[in-house]
């Protein structure tokens, strides 16, 4: 009887055991998928974010060339207007400030 006790013992153990084993087999099993998910996420999070910035970043290019082709277009009108200034007025605007400096 003795021996039938010991040997249900050391067959429990054995199972024991062998639970204790699949249980750390696939307690790594999910630390290795959680971690490749975590892995997969943060790589994603990532393109998403550069994605986000390349568009930002297209967007802005986008209106600082509409801005400054808008204030292009205003100094030309007013180079434009500055050149088409009559020889006659230029004179006149000439004599006027020689007038003022003299005085």
């Amino acid at each position: 009887m003795a021996k039938e006790v010991l040997e249900k013992i050391k067959s429990t153990e054995k199972e024991a055991d062998e639970i204790i084993i699949k249980a750390n087999e696939n307690a790594k099993n999910i630390l290795k998928d959680i971690d490749k998910k975590i892995k997969d996420d943060s790589e994603k999070i990532i393109f998403d974010a550069q994605q986000e910035i390349k568009e930002q970043e297209e967007k802005t290019v986008e209106e600082v060339n509409k801005d400054v082709e808008f204030l292009l277009n205003k100094e030309r009108e007013s180079l434009k207007s500055i050149l088409d200034i009559d020889e006659g007025k230029m004179n006149e605007i000439v004599n006027l400030l020689a007038e003022r400096i003299v005085k």
